[in-house]
């Protein structure tokens, strides 16, 4: 994206900077006390000092050495080598009979063209089905990984098909798709139905979207909206992954506990969920109690459970507490002392609405007994902030 003499300019700038950053890590390990505070701020005022990234695009080009020959073994054996042959497609699964050569070049690219061809009828359906499960929660073929015989039939495979087609036409553009779902009159309803108890005995599965699915955030939104609520969040873009403190005996359970370098800088531990680094051997405890997928295996589909952990970890964690205290310390700030002015605050905060006359009458009466703390902390624990309808 940038030309060679903004390239080597950011160069001349950054390449002093990163050998001081990584002396000073290199310092940091073999020190303790003051004198690894000392060298904890240095090394700190060091990244801030740092350029930002040039602008850039990630690609994918066929970059190989010499392959290694490839031949029909006779009765499978290595010794007995017959024709040579090259890379190609399985014959169960092309869509048009496709010739590739022993020596062909960029096979990747090759590749890459025969899944994207408009006529392959399996990827735009895919990606579609995909894009549709991120909005509704759930794709219009339940099972997103599997389109074979085992998965789940499509339950409007007009619609599936349509979209599919408009998806090609567009030349595979996300963006137009994503309009197209989002300005359908179908994701724009509400979430709640004027004839439910109806609706209900005829599909209560809600296979046929008569109304929005109801969900609730996902850990990693739960997480970021409890610190945007306390005006907490740090909406900082790239940079490396940040590693966020957790109990000691987590860190302990890992092959080697020096792996878990919390990052210096605590500002940094408020950057959004997909900032934080992931361990496949090691579960963040919060995630994991509102679902976050074990990155063991794959998770095609998010499960969405209820139980008692998740009122545990709202009203006793650590988190959920530490930004409740900042959340009431920002309700004073921006409200003042008044409580009535709090409460308008933390509604429109954490519901996007005011408050009813019974739920401010409520809240205010709360307000008399218990600390502003405790009333941010219940707020955190409504439904309406944990729930998107």
């Amino acid at each position: 994206m940038a030309d060679a003499k903004t390239k080597a300019d950011w160069q001349a700038r950054a390449e002093p900077i990163q050998k001081e950053i990584k002396q000073l890590e290199q310092e940091l390990e073999r020190t303790t006390g003051a004198e690894k505070e000392r060298l904890t701020m240095k090394l700190k005022e060091a990244k801030r000092r740092l350029p930002g990234p040039l602008p850039a695009v990630c690609t994918v080009r066929n970059v190989e050495g010499e392959r290694t020959p490839i031949h029909v073994l006779k009765r499978g054996l290595p010794e007995k080598k017959g024709e040579r042959v090259g890379p190609t497609f399985p014959s169960a699964l092309a869509s048009k009979k496709i010739t590739l050569t022993a020596d062909m070049k960029d096979p990747r690219t090759a590749l890459a063209k025969w899944l994207t061809d408009p006529d392959n009828p399996l990827t735009a359906r895919v990606i579609v089905n995909r894009v549709w499960h991120y909005h509704f929660g759930r794709g219009l073929v339940e099972t997103p990984n599997d389109f074979g015989a085992n998965g789940a039939a499509p339950s409007h495979p007009e619609l599936l098909d349509h979209l599919a087609n408009e998806f090609v036409k567009s030349g595979m553009r996300l963006k137009a798709l994503h309009r197209m779902i989002v300005t359908s009159s179908t994701y724009r309803q509400s979430s709640r139905s004027p004839n439910v108890k109806e609706a209900r005995e005829k599909d209560a599965d809600n296979r046929l979207l008569w109304q929005f699915p109801r969900r609730r955030l996902s850990a990693e939104e739960v997480r970021d909206a409890l610190l945007a609520v306390a005006d907490r969040l740090n909406l900082k873009a790239g940079g490396e992954s940040v590693v966020i403190p957790v109990e000691k005996d987590l860190v302990n359970l890992l092959y080697d506990p020096n792996q878990w370098r919390v990052t210096p800088d605590e500002k940094e531990h408020d950057r959004r969920s997909i900032y934080l680094l992931a361990k496949r051997n090691l579960r963040l405890p919060f995630g994991q109690v509102f679902d976050q997928p074990d990155l063991q295996t794959s998770c095609p589909r998010r499960e969405a459970s209820t139980h008692a952990l998740q009122a545990l970890e709202m009203l006793n964690g650590r988190t959920a507490n530490g930004l409740a205290e900042a959340f009431a310390k920002r309700l004073e700030r921006d409200a003042g002392k008044d409580h009535a002015r709090q409460v308008e605050l933390a509604y429109r905060l954490t519901t996007g609405r005011l408050p009813t006359e019974a739920e401010k009458k409520l809240a205010l009466e709360f307000l008399k007994e218990q600390p502003l703390r405790e009333f941010a902390l219940a707020m955190y624990n409504l439904n309406a902030f944990l729930y998107v309808n």
